[in-house]
């Protein structure tokens, strides 16, 4: 697969992986509920419930990822195949995640057309992403990787038998690499359900489960750089 124009592609769209949810919610904050909106709570509730389970996904990976894996780095790395935990399911159980929390966002506004059209566009962008890891980590790890390709699937999982981790669950990692994916996500919805009521007066506890947020970021971070 090397040299191979779908690898091309997908090493430039993972460099910019991080900027894919953000003309979707700026549509959604400009459109609110409309074009070709359906008004239901429950698909408020399923939007949220559905983020939700993605964030657990990805906060699962974080707190077993060894170093030089599921980072956010410009640049497609990893120190060793890892085959435990929920990579033990499906091949991108981050990108599952993010699946998720994306598709979640996208229902809880109750557009159809964006719900639709951002599916598409999430699985083509991650569709070239996936082609140009999988070529990395053919390249470096040979046989092994070939043979946890044939194992696991991508993204649908084939059996729920989850290999256990070789060591415990790091809560301080996880809280420290999905901190900002929790709070950017946790204010778009918060954002978007103000759009739907066209920025009605915020309730009280709205603003405080924002200032409450924001600060826990702004502590998580600073926490960060003194550990450095």
């Amino acid at each position: 697969m090397k040299g191979n124009n779908k690898v091309e592609i997908g090493n430039f769209l993972f460099k910019k992986r991080g900027i894919l949810p953000t003309p979707f919610i700026l549509l959604l904050l400009i459109l609110g509920d409309s074009p070709y909106s359906i008004k239901f709570l429950s698909l408020k509730i399923a939007g949220i419930i559905v983020a939700v389970i993605g964030e657990i996904i990805r906060f699962s990976v974080a707190g077993f990822a060894p170093e030089k894996t599921s980072g956010r780095g410009m640049k497609i790395e990893a120190s060793q195949i890892v085959d435990y935990g929920l990579y033990s399911v499906v091949r991108n159980p981050l990108y599952l995640g993010n699946f998720l929390i994306f598709s979640g966002f996208l229902i809880f506004s109750s557009n159809l057309f964006l719900l639709i059209f951002g599916i598409i566009i999430f699985w083509v962008y991650y569709y070239f992403i996936v082609l140009a890891e999988e070529n990395y980590l053919l390249n470096k790890f040979g046989k092994s990787y070939e043979e946890f390709l044939n194992r696991v699937p991508r993204f649908l999982p084939k059996s729920f038998k989850i290999k256990k981790p070789p060591h415990k669950f790091n809560l301080e990692k996880a809280l420290l690499r999905e901190k900002d994916t929790i709070f950017i996500w946790v204010i778009s919805f918060f954002l978007m359900n103000e759009r739907l009521c066209n920025f009605c007066k915020p309730k009280f506890s709205h603003i405080i489960t924002f200032l409450a947020l924001f600060i826990g970021w702004i502590l998580i971070n600073i926490f960060k750089r003194v550990k450095k």
